[in-house]
């Protein structure tokens, strides 16, 4: 069946909002208001899908035809395993002309990682094996004796089909590994870090990497069907039993709500039977459950081109500290935005941080070859639920004995897998925008002055 990559187009929000009762995989992120009674989404539609659309009254712009482009890019996966053996730093440097790294390869980068710099790099096993048996790791990267660290995790490939993620965190690794073994600088374009901001990120956070939470639904997605997005749950206990879990609706945060979700298997954003049903969600709350001193998370995607900070279920608001997320007073009234019934409550001082440090990512982006990115809150156009950074968010306010972590979501390039040509300047993109975070964390006055948590793990 072939697929086609479109953009649907509404007369008003109202109208846009009700394609979600079709069940269609949408990019709801990169939903725009283009003009004032012009509102566009993309998609990936099949040519039935695409009558239906039409039939019901709406515009559909086809932009390139899917099947085409997936013959092209599963030329631009790696056809080896370069990091399998033994260790090798020339390995690392072979990433650029050999392509899309699989599931596998990311598994024995990490682990080449550790054999190469024990005394820098902790690998972590982590504990819920996909469905597909497979045993997914992280890593934590510091380098010093400072005991006082703020953690930074970031994560990559959630969706199957956005590769690019993995390749994004292990070329930030080996970068800054590298760098600080040979005590360099990095340089992405016109945006550099010395050697010794190299050093004081190392030496003042513990970095943590889990590049590939999906490798299940990677590796259908590079040896099956490209445009694949969920993992690979077959689903047995319901009816009908079609494969796969939305793993970015999964997570414990208004899971009960269906705002941004779908309570049925066929759909592309399937939220499972319960949250947190899934492996691969499991081992992300594990990385937060265990290692206490994370305070930074950036949750790797594609597409649009933004950076997303928290509430993505409503508007935010300042004023009404009741209205949030866990008071059942305002159930039903959630999930609308633009209205005055409700708006998810965050500090100003929190807003304010969690706006400043995005724009900081976002002038290092831009500054590598001029690409500017998008700011803004989650909700967009389409507000949803049981997501990552939402989730990962709430958890100091659901329990005051966690840390509270500042929350993001890169969505880069302008398509879920460019041609890796594009992904290389793509992936100099994100890494800047990576390091800039940990620069800014490292080089806070409360990590200089030792006020970071006290490492146990």
């Amino acid at each position: 069946m072939t697929s086609y990559s479109v953009r649907i187009i509404a007369r008003t929000l109202e109208e846009l909002r009700a394609l979600e009762r079709l069940d269609l995989d949408l990019k709801y992120r990169a939903a725009q208001k283009l003009e004032t009674d012009r509102l566009m989404v993309p998609g990936v539609l099949t040519d039935e899908q695409i009558k239906l659309v039409e039939s019901a009254g709406y515009k559909v712009e086809v932009i390139s035809d899917l099947s085409k482009v997936a013959v092209e890019r599963v030329q631009d996966v790696s056809q080896v395993n370069r990091f399998a053996g033994a260790p090798g730093v020339s390995r690392f440097e072979e990433r650029a002309v050999l392509g899309y790294m699989t599931a596998d390869e990311v598994e024995s980068a990490l682990i080449n990682l550790k054999a190469l710099h024990p005394d820098l790099v902790t690998l972590i096993e982590l504990p819920h094996q996909s469905w597909e048996n497979r045993t997914s790791h992280a890593v934590r990267v510091r380098a010093g004796t400072n005991t006082n660290r703020v953690g930074v995790l970031f994560t990559g490939s959630m969706h199957a089909r956005e590769w690019g993620g993995s390749d994004i965190c292990i070329t930030f690794l080996v970068n800054l590994i590298n760098a600080y073994r040979a005590n360099n600088g990095i340089t992405y374009g016109g945006k550099s870090f010395t050697a010794d901001q190299v050093h004081t990120i190392l030496e003042n956070i513990d970095l943590f990497v889990f590049p590939d939470v999906n490798p299940d639904g990677k590796n259908y997605s590079q040896t099956q069907d490209v445009w694949w997005r969920k993992n690979r749950n077959p689903n047995t206990a319901v009816s009908p039993s079609t494969p796969g879990v939305d793993l970015n609706r999964n997570f414990d945060f208004l899971w009960d709500s269906g705002i941004g979700t779908s309570s049925s298997p066929a759909s592309s954003t399937y939220k499972g039977e319960g949250a947190f049903s899934e492996p691969e969600t499991r081992n992300v709350r594990y990385l937060f459950d265990t290692y206490k001193n994370i305070g930074y998370f950036v949750d790797i995607h594609s597409y649009s081109e933004l950076i997303l900070y928290s509430w993505g279920d409503d508007d935010n608001q300042t004023t009404y500290p009741e209205q949030n997320f866990l008071n059942p007073v305002y159930d039903g009234k959630r999930g609308i935005p633009n209205d005055t019934r409700y708006g998810e409550f965050i500090s100003p001082p929190d807003r304010d941080k969690a706006v400043n440090l995005a724009h900081r990512m976002n002038g290092a982006l831009a500054a590598v070859r001029g690409k500017i990115y998008t700011v803004q809150q989650a909700v967009g156009l389409y507000p949803t639920s049981a997501t990552s950074d939402d989730y990962v968010f709430s958890r100091h306010i659901v329990n005051g004995l966690n840390r509270k972590v500042y929350t993001y979501t890169i969505e880069f390039g302008q398509e879920f897998v460019p041609p890796f040509s594009e992904m290389n300047n793509i992936i100099k993109d994100v890494c800047a925008a990576m390091g800039e975070l940990c620069w800014a964390v490292s080089s806070s006055a409360d990590v200089q002055a030792g006020k970071g948590v006290m490492v146990g793990v």
